[in-house]
């Protein structure tokens, strides 16, 4: 059986609705799943939580999980909460800050684009869809790219950085305290992608001590660098480093997870096949 516990969906920076993502998840043999959307759990409430009929008919063991923006030393990560509960918890008021503080930002920055690109740049249906939870800037860039105002997304990227500054903030806690939201929800922490965070050879193994001692219970392993970012890692690169953090993992008695990281069904073809 194929587990793949980290994908997303329109509720934020994906392409699929969250039953898209089920069925074309089925059609890849992938038997045990979570959605993991920026800061959101939309995906598990989406339509009268319809999600959790899909799965039991496609014959999927959905797993309620998210993604959240953290701080460690000041630089930014990503950690997977899992088998979180969807009640009342600090979580659930953490992410209705972000919800609010992200749709803010995205007014504000929305008005900025077509102030200096002008109205023509993006349309406001295209940024505020009415399912979207998570605003985020591939969905200002995106729109940009098919108009043709930059050759690529790493253009447009620089240009909305240099150019679009909302000056609203977004609540990121340190990953301490993005631990225990997930355990207070009843949930266990995974750190995603680890590879991204630049602090790989020994130390990779010293600052997953650290944070296993903080309260981290898994570690993502298996995750398609090379697909996701070429120009970064290419397959030998990813293997090593995947053994790497397996060995780092396991010595520490964390759990072990694998993930896509799909957003789109180019995603989903670029990891399976």
């Amino acid at each position: 059986m194929l587990i793949d516990l980290h994908v997303h969906s329109c509720i934020s920076d994906g392409d699929l609705k969250p039953t898209e993502v089920l069925d074309e998840a089925a059609g890849r043999g992938i038997g045990r799943l979570s959605i993991a959307d920026h800061d959101s759990l939309g995906a598990y409430a989406w339509e009268g939580g319809v999600i959790f009929d899909e799965a039991r008919r496609l014959g999927i063991d959905l797993i309620v999980g998210v993604e959240l923006d953290a701080l460690m030393d000041g630089q930014e990560v990503h950690l997977l909460g899992y088998e979180v509960e969807r009640g009342d918890s600090d979580l659930r008021d953490h992410l209705a800050s972000v919800k609010a503080a992200r749709l803010e930002r995205a007014r504000r920055e929305f008005e900025i684009v077509i102030e200096r690109l002008g109205s023509a740049a993006i349309d406001e249906v295209e940024v505020f869809r009415p399912a979207r939870e998570t605003y985020m800037r591939p969905h200002f860039i995106q729109p940009m790219l098919k108009r043709k105002l930059f050759p690529s997304y790493e253009e447009a990227n620089a240009w909305f950085k240099a150019n679009v500054q909302s000056g609203v903030v977004v609540p990121k806690p340190s990953v301490e305290e993005a631990i225990r939201l997930v355990h207070c929800a009843g949930g266990w922490a995974c750190l995603a992608h680890p590879a991204y965070y630049g602090f790989g050879g020994e130390r990779l193994a010293e600052r997953l001590a650290e944070l296993r001692s903080g309260g981290l219970d898994g570690v993502e392993v298996v995750y398609p660098y090379h697909a996701c970012s070429p120009r970064l890692f290419d397959e030998a690169a990813e293997a090593a480093f995947v053994a790497r953090i397996r060995d780092a993992g396991e010595a520490l008695g964390l759990r072990l997870t694998r993930g896509s990281d799909c957003h789109t069904l180019d995603d989903f073809v670029k990891v399976y096949g």
